[in-house]
């Protein structure tokens, strides 16, 4: 478990979970279309075989984007892809009718033709296939939800999260950026050893290092709890992993804002 969060923490955002199989994934023919099966090293081949779903066609817009990119980023080297697709969107405002109804065309061509291939391709899928893709496509989903919940908590400015001493350790003797992926899995296995080494006093200073740092996460995620029911944002704190609960008087202004202004007091009524 720490060598996987100590891989993200100095190697890569993602972490890249090595497969289990030992042998490459062979192509085979199913229905007239090309799938994917797994051959393991025992010669099986993974029972579900799903065949490769027709690519749908790009839209009009992007098409467009697709080609002026490469010109738009030798022309603005040190543009940033979003500033790239900001200016692609300023060019696609300014182009002429006809050039868009040509684009436009040619994506409903690519959807026709799309559309008949996606519809064999449906017939032709076995009941425990079409599980599979509906299993696919909730994952994917619960992905999504996952990245924009994260992007949300960085954009309201969540309290970064205590590291353990081992953690601490390895932050303070990462290896250098631009090491290989294999180097880097090198150096982790080379820090998990020196840290079995290290004396007893050393790992102790780590471990109050990392009391610390965890008091420091409490009492930041206090008062950005307090912060966001005060902002009426119930929904961001109220999560199996918030340390600490809000404070009493943060979540009744937080209830006092989610259900609107204090009643007005009815009019006195006249004798």
């Amino acid at each position: 478990m720490q060598f996987n969060s100590l891989f993200r923490l100095v190697c890569s955002p993602r972490l890249l979970v090595a497969s289990r199989q030992t042998a490459p994934a062979t192509t085979t023919h199913c229905s007239g279309f090309h799938a994917t099966a797994v051959v393991y090293d025992d010669g099986g081949v993974s029972k579900s075989v799903v065949p490769e779903r027709p690519k749908r066609p790009i839209n009009a817009y992007i098409r467009f984007v697709q080609s002026i990119r490469s010109s738009l980023a030798s022309a603005n080297p040190s543009a940033s892809p979003t500033d790239i697709s900001k200016l692609a969107a300023v060019k696609w405002q300014a182009l002429d009718q006809a050039s868009k109804a040509k684009l436009e065309e040619e994506y409903k061509r690519d959807q026709t033709v799309w559309l008949a291939k996606n519809a064999k391709y449906l017939s032709q899928l076995t009941d425990a296939q079409k599980q599979e893709l509906k299993l696919e496509r909730q994952q994917k989903q619960e992905d999504k939800v996952k990245r924009e919940h994260k992007r949300l908590m960085k954009d309201l400015g969540r309290p970064k999260r205590p590291m353990n001493g081992y953690l601490l350790f390895v932050a303070n003797n990462k290896p250098k950026p631009g090491l290989s992926q294999e180097q880097n899995k090198l150096q982790m296995k080379s820090l998990g050893h020196q840290w079995k080494r290290l004396p007893d006093a050393e790992k102790e200073r780590y471990t109050r290092e990392a009391e610390e740092d965890k008091k420091r996460y409490q009492e930041e995620m206090k008062a950005w709890e307090d912060k966001m029911l005060a902002s009426d944002k119930v929904e961001a704190v109220r999560k199996k992993n918030v340390l600490l609960p809000p404070s009493p008087a943060a979540s009744s202004k937080g209830a006092l804002s989610s259900t609107g202004a204090k009643t007005k007091k009815a009019p006195p009524t006249r004798p």
